[in-house]
């Protein structure tokens, strides 16, 4: 089940909802505040603040994100008016392999300072997720729409977490052969929004090297590649439905397209008219 929960005072609100295993919130805050306690045992909370206050007695800027893992305590203070951000991610969702569990298994509340369009992104994705939510409630009932934009916030902590981390690698082999596999992978899910995440698993090739090969293959990226993939799937069903049996947002939300703004503008930009355009036309 899904739900959003919104609430509001003149100098005070918050926004949270669910969506699939990640569990989002946005509130202002008139005043400064201080917050304390200790994480769930099962997941990883991360946390941004849009001015300057302090995480665990070191001082967080709105470049930083806050990371502390399960079970962990914390302590946030903030001494002004304020918007803050948390998304709170399973630990199996989050760090899928046992690798990684190894690596985070160290890991103590820390701030996350990756470059800034990452630390942008991530927050941007909460809070357009949540203002899509409010503004049409039945994306939450769709979750195609959903998975989506959890793939993509899981790819934005994910790049958080590895920071500078996140050249790719000059060494791989079978580019040609590997990117051709993954895009005959999406190709075999019509209905569905595979993430990167997905692709690179169920291909078998590392994400580092999927994302290289498509570059080297295509010149753009897995994602943008399989934006163009479900664009064009949207341009199909718009011009093989009825304008009186379907709307624009209902094929939006069922390929995964949760931010409708974003993608009435991928859409004219490809092909040149809206997407309610597309679906007027006679068939």
């Amino acid at each position: 089940m899904i739900r959003l929960r919104s609430l509001g005072e003149p100098r005070w609100s918050l926004r949270s909802a669910t969506a699939g295993s990640l569990e989002v919130r946005q509130a202002y805050e008139g005043g400064g505040s201080t917050a304390e306690g200790v994480t769930d045992s099962h997941g990883w909370t991360f946390y941004h603040e849009s001015r300057a206050g302090l995480a665990n007695g070191q001082v967080m800027d709105e470049s930083q994100v806050f990371v502390d893992p399960p079970g962990g305590e914390f302590r946030l203070t903030c001494h002004e008016s304020h918007e803050w951000l948390s998304v709170y991610i399973p630990t199996s969702v989050l760090l899928p392999s046992w690798q990684e569990l190894e690596v985070a298994s160290s890991l103590k509340a820390h701030l996350l300072k990756g470059p800034p369009r990452v630390t942008l992104r991530f927050t941007s994705l909460v809070r357009r997720f949540l203002s899509s939510a409010e503004s049409h409630p039945q994306l939450l009932d769709s979750p195609a729409a959903v998975a989506s934009f959890e793939n993509e916030l899981l790819q934005a902590a994910n790049e958080l977490f590895t920071g500078s981390q996140h050249s790719p690698s000059r060494h791989f082999v079978r580019w040609h052969h590997e990117s051709k596999s993954a895009v005959e992978l999406a190709m075999s899910y019509p209905d569905q929004s595979l993430s990167v995440r997905d692709l690179a698993r169920q291909s078998g090739v590392p994400e580092r090297t999927l994302r290289t090969a498509f570059q080297k293959c295509y010149g753009v990226s897995p994602a943008e590649y399989l934006r163009s993939h479900r664009l064009r799937q949207a341009q199909r069903l718009l011009r093989a439905s009825c304008p009186d049996e379907t709307t624009v947002t209902q094929i939006a939300f069922g390929l995964g397209f949760w931010d409708l703004g974003r993608f009435a503008g991928a859409y004219r930009q490809l092909f040149g008219e809206r997407p309610s355009e597309t679906l007027r036309q006679p068939v």
